[in-house]
């Protein structure tokens, strides 16, 4: 399964979307041993066994290309609490019937038979509901009909997942960092969730860590504020001061060093304006470097030898303050014989986000009153329009993209919507023929952000959908993988969150609630820990449909009428 399937170049299946198997060496040491020899530690190892292991003897004549349409997905054969034993064919549904698997190495399950009927649409299901214990994916617009139906209980949970629009930063416009922040502060995340009827709001693509530290805050005048300072301008004055415009433009200042590009971020290393801190000011240096100073502060934690640093320029540390901030960026054996290698300058204007109750209301007040704006055009005429594409499923992805579309006539933003599915759809996403992404991601057991942002993942065969590419993030995302102790970890994890933050390549929205039906006469045990909605049966041989009283060990009908007895 992993040296023959998996670690196959020619095998494109799901899971190496996932999982990273390279530098590891599979082998077999007997017929119930398999001995894993890892390169590196792998904080994530644990997660890569969890594959199933495929029946050598039904598939071993079948091309690795051809396993995902084998006719063995329609009849696998397993070694779970359950085997396969037949299908059935209906004009308005498909069967699939499964039984206890006498063989099987675990306790044998409660419930001896199921039956798993497969219906085209949710109509065809529910003029048929009567016959069915449970209902696996429950959709929001049955979700009332169903709460009230006296043979059900529907049952809410969550996935480690999350729906972003995911901007493809190898869009000629989408580079400038200054756009992509307009888009997030021009997007208004609490109302867009209140009308699709989510909940669960999200600002980081990495779930391990405290979602409430990356708050988002959303302001029509900021937006415009941050679009000021990019190509893309409103063709009439006065829709500009509608819009509450009031930011000064950046004079263009050469910086000392700037045909040298150290600095990857923020901004690619280009002079920033912003209104948010803390800003992680990262980058490379030459080989050979053994000691880094920003300014007149050595980077106490900083390796020698390492190719990549990073430096937090925060109030809390007096590293920056409201107004004109230079970092210059030296290394070199000694204080003494530093050599300046890069610099950028950084422009903070310090009220970023609402700290009382009337900045709130204020802000809030600006977003009612904003009106749409005509599409921004640059000098040469071009508009401001972007293609956003999207699945047909789930349905709420395309009121998702209207809503935004919406939301961005405020910044003089055009949105092209493309709702695709299937091939068609699958084939845009492979080559990245967008300049954004409303799709949803899931991190799956082991949260690793790594196949999602890691600049090696940003082609065909991966899912860095936004093509973002970051060295310091590339070193820390590594890093993350290695880490064994949680607390080392989450200040990993923080790093990246702080460059991602600043950096934008996507807009985070929200991760989905999903509901599931199961018949009041089914009992399980609590769902928790999911990765998948699959994960819900992983517990299927504790289910019962049925219960039965007995006596406790030691008592019996006589002791019963003695303790009653005593009770007088």
């Amino acid at each position: 399964t992993y040296e023959d399937v998996i670690k196959n170049p020619e095998f494109k299946g799901s899971i190496l979307s996932f999982n990273d198997y390279s530098g590891i060496k599979v082998a077999k040491v007997d017929e119930r041993t398999v001995e894993f020899l890892l390169e590196e530690p792998d904080a994530f190892f644990l997660t890569k066994t969890m594959v199933p292991i495929l029946p050598r003897h039904l598939l071993e004549s079948t091309p690795v290309t051809a396993l995902e349409s084998s006719t063995y997905g329609m009849q696998p054969v397993g070694s779970g609490p359950y085997q396969y034993v037949s299908t059935a064919l209906f004009p308005t549904h498909q069967e699939y019937g499964l039984e206890a698997f006498e063989s099987y190495y675990g306790d044998k399950p409660n419930i001896n038979t199921l039956l798993i009927k497969v219906f085209p649409t949710s109509e065809a299901l529910f003029s048929n509901i009567d016959t069915l214990d449970g209902i696996r994916s429950v959709s929001r617009s049955d979700l009332e009909a169903l709460s009230s139906h006296e043979n059900f209980n529907v049952e809410s949970y969550e996935l480690p997942q999350y729906v972003a629009l995911f901007i493809n930063n190898e869009a000629p416009h989408l580079k400038d960092v200054n756009l992509r922040l307009a888009l997030k502060l021009g997007t208004d995340k609490t109302s867009l969730i209140e009308q699709v009827g989510q909940s669960v709001s999200i600002d980081t693509p990495l779930l391990e860590i405290d979602q409430e530290n990356w708050t988002n805050q959303y302001s029509v005048k900021k937006a415009n504020g941050a679009l000021y300072e990019t190509a893309w301008q409103i063709p009439n004055k006065d829709s500009l001061e509608q819009a509450g415009q009031d930011l000064d433009e950046i004079l263009e200042e050469p910086s000392p060093t700037s045909e040298v590009t150290y600095i990857s971020s923020p901004n690619q290393g280009r002079d920033w304006k912003t209104s948010i801190e803390p800003i992680t000011i990262a980058g490379t240096v030459p080989e050979g470097t053994q000691n880094i100073w920003v300014n007149d502060y050595q980077l106490t934690l900083y390796t020698p030898g390492d190719l990549n640093w990073s430096y937090v320029a925060a109030k809390k540390f007096d590293s920056i303050e409201s107004g004109k901030n230079v970092y210059e960026i030296y290394v070199g054996e000694s204080e003494g014989d530093r050599v300046l290698i890069d610099a950028i300058t950084i422009y903070y204007e310090d009220d970023s986000q609402a700290t009382d109750s009337s900045d709130k209301v204020r802000i809030e007040a600006e977003n009612t009153q904003a009106q749409d704006l005509p599409i921004r055009e640059n000098r040469e005429g071009d508009t401001l329009n972007l293609r956003l594409l999207t699945s047909q499923s789930p349905p709420e992805y395309a009121q998702v993209a209207q809503i935004i579309k919406q939301q961005w006539a405020k910044i003089g933003v055009g949105v092209e919507m493309e709702v695709l599915d299937g091939a068609a759809f699958q084939e845009r996403l492979t080559t990245r023929d967008y300049d954004l992404l409303l799709f949803g991601q899931n991190l799956g057991y082991n949260l690793d952000a790594y196949p999602y942002w890691h600049s090696s993942q940003a082609n065909e065969a991966g899912v860095n959908l936004s093509q973002f590419k970051n060295v310091v993030v590339d070193f820390l995302l590594e890093k993350a993988r290695l880490d064994d102790d949680e607390a080392a970890r989450q200040d990993t994890l923080n790093e990246i969150q702080e460059i991602i933050s600043q950096e934008v390549p996507a807009i985070f929205l929200y991760s989905p609630t999903y509901y599931s039906a199961l018949s009041r006469d089914i009992s399980h045990p609590e769902f928790t820990q999911l990765a998948t909605t699959t994960d819900r049966l992983s517990n299927i041989k504790s289910w019962y449909a049925k219960s039965e009283r007995s006596f406790k060990e030691g008592v019996g009908v006589l002791s019963f009428f003695t303790w009653i007895v005593k009770q007088f």
